[in-house]
């Protein structure tokens, strides 16, 4: 009530419209319904559109699977979100003050938090899970006693919430159990919280400034997948790791879990001794995989390597006929006499008669890449120090004459094998062209 007649009084000098939203998140029986009524008369009778609305929480938390207070957080958050979007609002304030601000830190460190959880609430941030939509609590830093005042001083009518006082719920455990003993040590125990808050609020934005500046470079990232080369995730201090693990998941996972402490730090030693190939759950639908010497924490299911390599079906054997391009999966492989191959693709001459084929790798493959002096390599080999990610080896294209393999393709490029030694005879020499 504070909150909207302070708003309400300078909305002409701040230049902006109001629009009040209140729910009733059905804990209360009668007098949730009630409220919803008290804010509705109030509205009109100040001339200021609202909505209310009820959310049933006692059976959101079962089929989330969460507490109370919990779920009527996220129905809360999920409601005013709603309701800025219906009417063009990009901004959400709320009347959090002193002592929630208190309670919020505290029971961040019950809970085991790192400098995030000590900052607690911001004046000015996103709306959970709502992003592009501020959330500001122009009040965090008055004292209830100052709100109370205000209210009396301007005859301001307001409910109070009979819930607030069932230490039943963790967050009245800690403001009427824990809270009032602090005080008794110390009287000014919300002013030392408030320090508290805007230090490591101010701890924080430098860390999150210098992982921007120092870290974000090292990485690729898209919507699906951030990476990293391992070499530069060790050489990392553990406080840019841990922030580094906990941001991608962050950003990432599709669900609305928070990685926890334990885990965060077991993922850090986990990559730091895994192999290519390894994988290790985050949680339903995230995970981080090795890859050579990259560290990625990606969706599972992310489509990878597939953007960026030109990929056939294992086991694919097809031949490839004079005058008569084969066509697959966006590849075309063309055997003829002609002299100049297709705009953008590789050629390479071949003796008439030859046996060609498109397919993918076999045990014991070689190859003899150009620039060797005609020496051969083991296929796995090969597609390892090109960093070939291992899973889609057996779809990389390769074409073979008479089971030799002269082409491999990776990515956009075709790698041609070593020719020197092949006996031609401009009579007939054919050209294979590839594209």
């Amino acid at each position: 009530m504070a909150l909207l007649h302070i708003l309400d009084r300078l909305k002409d000098e701040l230049g902006i419209r109001l629009h009040v939203a209140s729910l009733n998140h059905r804990i209360r029986a009668e007098a949730g319904r009630q409220d919803l009524d008290f804010v509705a008369r109030l509205a009109t009778r100040w001339n200021i559109p609202f909505t209310v609305d009820q959310a049933d929480v006692p059976r959101l938390a079962k089929e989330w699977g969460i507490g109370v207070e919990e779920a009527a957080r996220r129905a809360r958050y999920a409601f005013l979100a709603r309701v800025a979007r219906a009417h063009g609002s990009k901004c959400v304030a709320t009347g959090h003050h002193e002592l929630d601000q208190a309670e919020t830190i505290l029971m961040n460190m019950i809970r085991g938090s790192g400098t995030r959880g000590l900052r607690g609430m911001q004046v000015v941030s996103e709306m959970p899970a709502h992003k592009g939509i501020r959330l500001v609590r122009p009040l965090l830093r008055v004292s209830k006693r100052q709100l109370e005042a205000y209210c009396l001083r301007h005859k301001l009518p307001y409910r109070d919430d009979a819930s607030n006082d069932d230490i039943g719920y963790r967050r009245n455990f800690v403001r009427h159990e824990v809270i009032s003993r602090l005080q008794r040590l110390n009287p000014n125990f919300l002013d030392a919280f408030d320090r508290l808050s805007e230090t490591a609020a101010m701890d924080e934005d430098f860390l999150a400034s210098h992982f921007d500046e120092a870290v974000m470079p090292m990485l690729t990232v898209s919507a699906a997948r951030w990476s990293i080369g391992k070499d530069d995730f060790a050489a990392l201090h553990p406080a840019l790791q841990r922030r580094l693990v906990r941001r991608a998941f962050g950003e990432i996972s599709v669900e609305s879990t928070v990685l926890s402490y334990a885990l965060t730090l077991d993922l850090i030693v986990w990559a730091q001794g895994a192999n290519s190939g390894d994988r290790r759950d985050m949680n339903a639908v995230t995970q981080m995989r090795m890859d050579y010497d990259e560290v990625h924490i990606e969706r599972k299911g992310a489509q990878g390597a597939c953007e960026t390599y030109r990929l056939i079906p294992a086991d694919t054997d097809k031949p490839i006929l004079a005058g008569s391009p084969l066509r697959f999966h966006g590849l075309t492989v063309g055997l003829s006499a002609e002299r100049l191959s297709p705009k953008g693709g590789e050629s390479l001459p071949l003796p008439s008669g030859i046996e060609l084929r498109l397919r993918t790798r076999r045990p014991g493959d070689r190859f003899k890449p150009k620039g060797m002096g005609g020496h051969s390599r083991k296929i796995k080999d090969w597609m390892i120090d090109r960093k070939i990610p291992r899973d889609i080896r057996s779809r990389i294209p390769m074409v073979c004459a008479e089971n030799a393999v002269i082409a491999i393709c990776v990515g956009a490029t075709w790698h041609l094998a070593d020719s020197s030694g092949i006996e031609l005879c401009e009579a007939n020499t054919l050209k294979l062209w590839l594209a």
